[in-house]
């Protein structure tokens, strides 16, 4: 009796420690951003720098993580939303908001951080831009068309985008319309994960899930808002809670891509972390508090 207790309990605690596959080593606040304002950041592709805008996505500026230099590279309202940065770090594409006789217009801009210098990809219009990119070179879809000027379908790499509440995925010169939870659901929050194998995408009603590429056998995450590929197999996101009015708490969640783990990631001088980004190499999360500050988590994936 008492060797079947003991291999039960080393049973399950090995089953916890196997769970616990994520250690946060340390998580510190950048200097710099301690009076506030800086959200929403957005690792570059080598993990030197983090582009961050403002609470409503006006502006952006780039961070340091060797130096803490900041630095203001656009003031445009909107260009922290759906930004998007060059894989040699050269271009950062990002939109322009405006309304004129009370509608809505974007405009689309290339920024050089050679030249320091914006150029117009596209002129203000009423339809709906979501951009992306193709190495360095700017691509875009436009209302329900994806732009692509000399640009060779080859190098136009599988990425989502929401058209109609549902998920368009674009790869090549193909363009298909997944609804792995149904026609009747509204998609938002999707991206292709690093290998291109899944999609992490959020519904109205259903929280979160992971399918194939292809739209296949969806795995429920539950709630996981603003999901972000930590690698190929790890899901980061946050979980915030509001009254109403205001949010209340918020955690940084990571789950597994099957759904069988997940973790809440200790955050304890933040009551409220949210918005989470991950580096390219998987050992490092930024967020930001309420208050606009913003953390670094150092982070080893078990």
């Amino acid at each position: 009796m008492k060797r079947t207790i003991l291999s039960l309990l080393i049973i399950l605690l090995g089953t916890t420690i196997y769970a616990q596959r994520i250690e946060v080593r340390s998580v510190e606040r950048l200097k710099g951003t301690e009076a506030g304002g800086f959200y929403h950041p957005v690792f570059a592709p080598q993990g030197e720098w983090i582009l961050t805008s403002s609470e409503n996505y006006a502006g952006l500026k780039q961070i340091s993580l060797q130096t803490n230099e900041i630095t203001t590279l656009t003031q445009e309202q909107g260009a922290g939303y759906d930004v998007r940065i060059s894989a040699d770090e050269s271009a950062i594409l990002y939109k322009k908001t405006e309304f004129q006789k009370n509608r809505r217009f974007t405009s689309l801009y290339l920024y050089s951080m050679v030249d320091k210098k914006a150029v117009k990809v596209e002129n203000a219009t009423h339809e709906k831009i979501s951009p992306a990119l193709a190495g360095s070179k700017p691509i875009y879809v436009k209302g329900e068309r994806l732009v692509k000027n000399n640009i060779t379908p080859a190098d136009v790499t599988p990425f989502i985008n929401i058209e109609d509440q549902k998920m368009a995925l674009y790869s090549g010169d193909r363009k298909t319309i997944l609804t792995p939870n149904g026609d009747d659901a509204s998609y938002f929050w999707a991206s292709v994960s690093p290998d291109r194998k899944h999609i992490v995408y959020t519904t109205a009603r259903g929280g979160t899930f992971v399918c194939n590429i292809d739209g296949s056998k969806p795995v429920s995450l539950g709630k996981l808002n603003a999901p972000t590929w930590l690698n190929n197999r790890w899901i980061v996101g946050m979980n915030d809670k509001d009254n109403g009015d205001v949010i209340i708490s918020s955690e940084i969640i990571a789950a597994t891509i099957d759904g069988k783990t997940r973790q809440t990631l200790a955050t304890p001088q933040v009551k409220i972390a949210l918005y989470p980004a991950a580096s390219p190499d998987g050992k490092r999360i930024a967020f930001n508090s309420n208050e606009g500050e913003v953390y670094v988590m150092d982070i080893t994936v078990k």
